[in-house]
């Protein structure tokens, strides 16, 4: 059956809106959490005012602060930055365990899969050719050349600016280590690509997870996360560039969708599987850097010459 693309012709589909809208409230949110540099401070403090939480954060204190904070200083690490590695170790673990959800939905047929096939036959007929054109544009992004050329500019600049390798490392790590995990991915699940008719573009290989999604979720957040730690210094900088990651990452993987050229699921796989690697590739930079800090103090740290 052959289907009715662009139904949404001339003007504003529902896609279209609903696209515009979240833009707008992304831009929001950021514009609000700029304008609010102690933001994050105050979440601590703000919650341990509420009783529950109060009792949660003392019990945490003492069985676990404790511990990690000793088992930190082991590592030449300071308590905060201990604990700061536990908590986001305990996200890589839950972003890993996702995508194992969703792998084993594909696999067995159930769970997100099932909105699979209904999800791209209602974009199919719901395209507009402004926002087709767009997307056309924006799903370039996600390839594997202009990735590795986004990783290579902001790790060299780093690297320059900061006066250490590590940045340099870090980027290769992360688009090599993501590239090998994708085509592993890929091979072992051996999905196919949505139906034909579904196709604005050709693409090859197998549909999961996608590596548009993936390998932008790694290299956009892996990105923010160096220059906002090494190179941009303002809160406002900061902000903006966390949201053009989250932004890109978040667009790329939709226009695959849209597209026609993957499923829902091999989107939603390949954003927790490129962020667990980003946030994994996080984990050992800032253990690394803040070991450095520990032995050579703020200068050396800063240079990045030990």
């Amino acid at each position: 059956m052959e289907l009715t693309y662009g139904a949404g012709a001339d003007g504003f589909g529902p896609v279209s809106i609903a696209l515009v809208a979240l833009l707008v409230m992304l831009v929001a949110a950021a514009t609000w959490i700029a304008r609010h540099p102690g933001l994050i401070s105050a979440v601590p403090d703000r919650a341990r005012d509420v009783a529950l939480v109060r009792r949660v954060w003392a019990w945490a204190q003492e069985h676990i602060t404790a511990r990690w904070s000793a088992l930190a200083r082991r590592f030449s690490v300071n308590g905060v930055a201990g604990v700061a590695l536990f908590a986001g170790l305990a996200v890589v673990i839950a972003l890993a365990a996702g995508f194992a959800e969703v792998l084993e939905d594909v696999l067995d047929g159930e769970g997100v899969a099932v909105i699979d096939q209904p999800s791209a036959r209602w974009l199919a007929a719901h395209r507009d050719p402004w926002l087709t054109t767009t997307l056309r544009t924006i799903t370039a992004a996600g390839s594997p050349a202009v990735l590795a050329a986004l990783t290579a500019l902001v790790a060299a600049t780093v690297a320059w600016r900061r006066r250490s390798w590590l940045p340099v490392l870090l980027g290769v790590v992360g688009a090599g280590g993501i590239g090998l995990i994708i085509m592993t991915a890929k091979a072992v699940v051996g999905r196919d690509r949505p139906l034909s008719p579904f196709a604005v573009i050709t693409e090859d290989g197998f549909s999961f997870p996608s590596g548009h999604a993936t390998g932008t979720a790694a290299v956009a957040l892996l990105s923010a996360w160096m220059l906002s730690r090494w190179l941009i210094t303002s809160w406002t900088g900061r902000v903006a560039v966390w949201t053009a990651a989250i932004g890109l990452a978040g667009a790329v993987g939709f226009s695959r969708i849209y597209l026609g050229v993957h499923y829902v699921s091999d989107i939603l796989a390949g954003w927790l599987l490129g962020t667990a690697w980003a946030g994994a590739i996080v984990l050992v930079g800032s253990w690394w850097d803040d070991s450095r800090r520990a032995r050579t103090g703020p200068t050396g740290a800063v240079d990045g010459r030990g």
